[in-house]
Formats: structure tokens, C-alpha cells, sequence
């Protein structure tokens, strides 16, 4: 007798009906095979815009896009394995913010947060791109928000994994991150104990599975410009986005994990409470970075929002 599939997210779905325990249940994706097949399929691209250049990737048909937007310390190709996971049925552009491929060369102290906003509704111009859905992750889901709210009847709704409005750094941190960006080290993996950091904020969650995921997050993770995720750090301190939830009136899900050490569960409760329709997914035994750790399940997830999008 197959036992039945039991909900692995907080939405107490029935037994066998939980699309997070289904896809955990299911094949594992292949990093290596998701990356060799987007260097075979894929497209990279360089978009010149208002006040920077953004590098790209797009990969994937059909009638409706995702516009993925990375966190701090990230870059678009994190969202390489989970475009593979949608290609099939999606348009996936992912793009990167100013400053993520070394040396960085954008004047970073004169880019606001705003500037980020306006990048990524130009991109979207740029690609002729008709209401996409945009997911931002972390970081990234604070310039998503800037964007839908903005502009929203030029979406059609939006995605936050381990988002928020308003997260500002504590004194240490804020102190800490004036000292580091004056660093001669060029890049994040250059730091001392990089990877012990990488591990104590999302290693236990790469536990049990192949090590290329956690490959795959050094890789894109250390290779960024310390100055450029200082600066990034500094625009988060500075942000709060809470005042503008209220005119971002479209389908929103949120993408938590009971795991997250970065992001706390206030965070995402600020969200549910000012976005107008919103809804909440936790994902169990989750952290902050299931693009890496469970790509399987966002993916899923990503695919019941897209269909209910359609249907609604």
C-alpha cells in the first residue's frame, strides 16, 4: 500500500492534494543538467538602461513571462535550475542589478532604490514583455514591490520569496557594512570564511542533498563585487516600502520558509497585513533560499499561482 502524500506547507491541504509534498515526493531536478541545457536553449543579453546596464537571461516559450529579480549577494543565474523547471510553459527572464558582475563599474553611490524600480520597468519595455508576473526574492522583493506599485496595471501579480517592506539593519550590521566597502578584496568569496557565513545563514537546509546545489549558490553568490552588496545592504537599511503596499492590488503569493534565519516571520506578516490580496505560503523544513534548496516545490508553487492567475 503507497502511503499517501501528506501536506508539507501550512496550508493543511488533504492528503495527496499538497503540491509542496508532491513535488518534494517527485524527481530531483539536476543542476548540471538544468545549466547544460539553458547553455544549449537559452539567451544572454545586455540591456542599456536609464542610468545602468543589465545583463539578462531569457529562456523558455509561452503566452505569459516571469520576471525573476535575485537577492543581495546573488545574481540571476540562481534562478537558472527553476526557469528549466518552467520553460515549458513560461517566458523566464531573469535579470541582474547593477554592480553583480565584477569589477563593478556602475556608479553605485548615485543609484537609489527607486532607479532599481525603473530598471526593471524598462527591461520590460525593452523585451516588448505584456503583464508579466515578476518574483522578487529577498532584496529582490523589495524592488519588485517598488515596481508593481508604481506601475501595476503593467503586471499581472507578483511573487515575493523571503520577502519584505522594511527590514533595516542593526547597528553592528550597519557598521559593519560601512567598514567591509572599503575592503581591497574585490568579491564576496574573497572575504575570509566566506563559505562559513554561506553555512551558517542556509547550510543545514542543504543537507541530504546533491552538493551541487550548494555549488551552484557559491558560485553565485561569491563571485559578487563586496561594494556592490554594500551598497545594496545600505539601500535596504534605508527602505520602507510599507506606506505603498496598499496601491499594489493585484494577486500576490508569499514564498516563506519555517526555516528562514534571515527573514522573519514578522516580515511576511507586515506583507499579508498591507497587501490587498495576498496569500501566504510557508514551506516546511525550509530556509531562505529554496530556489537552490527546494526548487522542485517553488517551482510548483510558482505553477498553481500562474493557473490561477489564468483562471481568475
Amino acid at each position: 500500500m503507497t502511503m499517501a502524500k501528506l501536506c508539507n506547507c501550512d496550508a493543511r491541504c488533504p492528503p495527496d492534494c499538497c503540491a509542496v509534498s508532491n513535488a518534494r515526493h517527485g524527481p530531483r531536478l539536476s543542476f548540471a543538467s538544468a545549466l547544460e541545457a539553458f547553455r544549449a536553449q537559452g539567451k544572454l543579453g545586455l540591456f542599456h538602461g536609464p542610468r545602468f546596464q543589465s545583463s539578462y537571461f531569457d529562456w523558455g516559450t509561452g503566452p505569459r513571462t516571469i520576471i525573476f529579480g535575485h537577492g543581495l549577494s546573488d545574481r540571476s543565474t540562481s534562478f537558472l535550475p527553476l526557469a528549466s523547471l518552467l520553460r515549458d510553459r513560461f517566458r523566464c527572464i531573469g535579470w541582474d542589478l547593477p554592480g553583480s558582475t565584477s569589477p563593478a563599474k556602475e556608479p553605485l553611490p548615485w543609484i537609489r532604490h527607486k532607479h532599481l524600480a525603473e530598471q526593471l520597468l524598462a527591461l520590460s519595455d525593452h523585451l516588448a514583455i505584456e503583464r508579466p508576473v515578476v518574483l522578487g526574492a529577498s532584496f529582490g522583493s523589495t524592488v519588485a514591490l517598488r515596481a508593481l506599485a508604481m506601475a501595476p496595471r503593467r503586471f499581472a501579480g507578483g511573487i515575493l520569496q523571503g520577502g519584505f517592506a522594511h527590514r533595516p539593519l542593526s547597528t553592528t550590521q550597519r557598521n559593519l557594512v560601512r567598514l567591509v566597502r572599503f575592503f581591497k578584496q574585490a568579491t564576496m568569496n574573497q572575504l575570509p570564511r566566506y563559505q562559513d557565513f554561506l553555512a551558517r545563514a542556509n547550510g543545514k537546509e542543504f543537507e541530504g542533498h546533491d552538493p551541487e546545489r550548494w555549488e551552484h549558490l557559491v558560485a553565485c553568490a561569491g563571485p559578487t563585487p563586496v561594494r556592490t552588496v554594500c551598497h545594496q545592504a545600505l539601500l535596504l537599511d534605508k527602505t520602507d516600502l510599507r506606506p505603498i503596499l496598499p496601491l499594489i492590488k493585484l494577486p500576490m503569493l508569499l514564498v516563506c520558509g519555517t526555516n528562514d534565519r534571515v527573514v522573519n516571520q514578522d516580515c511576511s506578516n507586515a506583507l499579508l497585513e498591507g497587501l490587498p490580496m495576498a496569500r501566504r505560503v510557508t514551506l516546511g523544513e525550509c530556509g531562505h533560499v529554496p530556489c537552490y534548496t527546494d526548487v522542485e516545490a517553488l517551482a510548483a508553487l510558482i505553477v498553481e499561482f500562474m493557473d490561477h492567475l489564468q483562471e481568475s
